[in-house]
């Protein structure tokens, strides 16, 4: 459905058809009733009693060692979460395309469908979320979804179908933003539009069958709701110093965000506490009511925060080294990925620079690029050379960088020489990377990049750095040559590393400039199609191409790791790449059992209170 606004009265006219003026309810902080309190309880002392049944105990000896072997475990109310990372604009859906501005969305926010923690997001991972139930035409282009009930704003409004209305036309078609999730993705080329049927029923109509799409609801930052009071149709919500409810249009999740401090454009503590009208508070979520985001400067000072016991939690970004020491570290726990490796790095190609603008000179900077070294030298063998733009386990990956090798210099040379450039009339490139550790080991890896290049002999790299915001300004101004950026899945399919990436309408995120009307066609006909043999020959093409046209060079892909003390639990890395602060807790001091125990308790919880219609 597309929107246009031409005047203020229009825009008026649209909302009241749409959103309505129903009588809005505020709700106090006693919104979770003496019953929801009563129905956690039971939940949790349920779950433990199971886990201690399961585990076993050691048999008494007295009525007081009774006692103290089956004591419930004292669980801390509050989660220390210490990173690097920063926000890189906006949480708001329509426009934050970062990991830690997802992060905050999804813990604030709902969507429709949500995905089975530990599972690889295929289609039979799918589980309800505000949405309890949901079919598909037999030809593919109409979902319905029906909305669960008494779901409530944090103005006491109750969430219903113009919500989700109003959600995808602000996000898709009215705002529309070139760097958010739905323009790279390509929302408005896949959702025709979407109606509500009734008050708690609502049809996506699509354009074309797309075989990802609930993985795509149940994912991407950009299919979360968003509460328009706080979300204007034509206006991006900014973060606003001082003013934490105007920051952020998100507030159907588990958490609702109620302090964040940033200054000079670098967040510095984000505080979540618990939604008192989450809709699965009664099933015992969040399991921590309160978490703590502490931001440090680098990944030294990280390190020795966790090791120091300052923060329960380490994620994003600790070196490799540091990780690798931690796992013998008996006072800490590593949380290691699982399912397919699917964060993937990739170094960045500015067309517009000449001579960059021939793809000749691109796959000879390729060929010279020394994958193995970079994983076994900068990461420590805790990452795995790539080359591909689709990560290995993933449908049609095929490794069709391997075509033009690693540090293969013959081939750098042979090229090169064709265009003039030789050991006294080298090629002269420009290699960007942030240093404000947005990203793992950034330095070091640009370190062995220039080592890498400039082992051909006929390669010079100048080294240039910058803080993250400052590099997110560069790369979108075309400022810089080469450049170094990570991938995480908005939904874990290969299209979603290949149609952003590859297909002009959807890559204006990357700045490469890229376009070519036979990758366009590829893409959009891969998308398009669901058959699982026609795809693998579609994304076979796409690669191949990929290699051919070079905008985009592959470098390695990992899982990330997270370090928590031992007391922690609950922590899931999975395909998604959503970290689910909702399912971690913290024992407190003095009253942790065994780690083996607290995974137990947890499991069951979770089996007891997951997320049901």
């Amino acid at each position: 459905m597309l929107v246009c606004f031409l005047n203020t009265k229009s825009l008026k006219a649209w909302t009241s058809q749409h959103v309505g003026t129903r009588r809005r309810e505020v709700l106090s902080s006693k919104a979770i009733t003496r019953a929801n309190a009563a129905i956690i309880i039971v939940v949790v002392l349920v779950a433990i009693a199971a886990g201690a049944y399961i585990v076993g105990t050691p048999q008494p000896t007295s009525p007081s060692t009774t006692q103290a072997t089956t004591a419930v475990p004292a669980f801390k109310d509050t989660l220390i979460v210490g990173t690097t990372d920063s926000v890189g604009s906006t949480i708001d859906p329509a426009d934050a395309y970062d990991n830690l501005g997802w992060t905050i969305i999804m813990n604030t926010g709902s969507p429709l469908v949500a995905v089975r923690p530990g599972s690889i997001g295929g289609p039979s991972d799918v589980l309800p979320a505000l949405a309890t139930s949901w079919s598909v035409s037999p030809d593919g282009l109409a979902y319905t979804f029906n909305l669960r009930q008494g779901v409530k704003f944090d103005d006491g409004r109750e969430f219903n179908a113009t919500d989700v209305v109003y959600t995808f036309d602000r996000n898709v078609w009215v705002l529309a933003l070139p760097d958010g999730p739905q323009i790279s993705i390509g929302y408005n080329t896949i959702i025709k539009s979407v109606n509500a049927t009734s008050t708690y029923q609502v049809v996506f109509h699509l354009f074309q069958p797309f075989a990802p799409f609930l993985s795509l609801m149940a994912t991407s930052g950009g299919s979360y709701i968003v509460n328009y009071k706080y979300a204007p149709i034509d206006k991006r919500v900014d973060y606003v110093d001082g003013n934490v409810r105007a920051s952020s249009p998100n507030d159907l999740g588990p958490y609702v965000l109620t302090k964040w401090v940033r200054i000079a454009g670098k967040d510095r503590e984000l505080d979540l506490d618990v939604n008192p009208n989450y809709w699965n508070l009664s099933n015992g979520y969040p399991r921590t009511p309160h978490i703590i985001f502490k931001m440090y400067s680098d990944p030294t000072a990280l390190a020795l925060a966790i090791q120091a016991g300052e923060v329960d939690m380490a994620f994003r970004q600790l070196r490799t080294t540091d990780i690798k020491q931690m796992m013998s570290n008996d006072q800490l726990k590593v949380w290691s990925g699982v399912g397919t490796q699917s964060w993937v790095f990739n170094m960045y190609l500015q067309e517009k620079k000449p001579p960059l603008d021939n793809p000749d000179i691109r796959r000879a900077i390729a060929a010279s690029i020394d994958r193995p070294t970079i994983a076994s030298t900068v990461f420590g063998g805790l990452v795995s050379p790539l080359y591909s733009e689709i990560p290995p386990g993933l449908e049609g990956h095929i490794d069709a960088f391997k075509a033009l090798g690693d540090a293969n210099y013959t081939y750098t040379r042979s090229v090169l020489a064709k265009y003039g450039y030789n050991e006294n009339n080298k090629l002269v490139v420009e290699f960007w990377y942030e240093s404000s550790s947005h990203y793992q080991q950034s330095p070091d890896l640009a370190a062995v990049i220039k080592s890498s290049l400039e082992g051909s002999g006929v390669i010079q790299v100048n080294l240039k750095s910058t803080d993250w915001p400052t590099f997110r300004q560069n790369y979108k101004n075309r400022v810089m040559q080469l450049y170094y950026m990570g991938w995480f899945p908005d939904y874990v399919d290969p299209d979603d590393y290949t149609y952003p990436m590859y297909n002009s309408a959807a890559n204006a995120w990357s700045a490469t400039d890229y376009k070519n009307p036979q990758m366009d066609a590829l893409t959009d006909q891969a998308r398009a199609t669901s058959d699982p043999a026609i795809r693998d020959q579609l994304y076979a093409q796409i690669q191949m191409l990929g290699v051919q046209d070079c905008p985009i060079i592959p470098l390695f892909t990992w899982s990330p790791a997270a370090v928590t003390k031992t007391s922690v639990g609950g922590v899931i890395i999975d395909a998604t790449s959503i970290m689910r602060y909702w399912l971690i807790y913290v024992v407190a001091s003095g009253s942790a059992p065994a780690s083996s125990q607290i995974q137990s308790y947890w499991i069951l919880a979770v089996i007891l209170g997951r997320f049901r219609a």
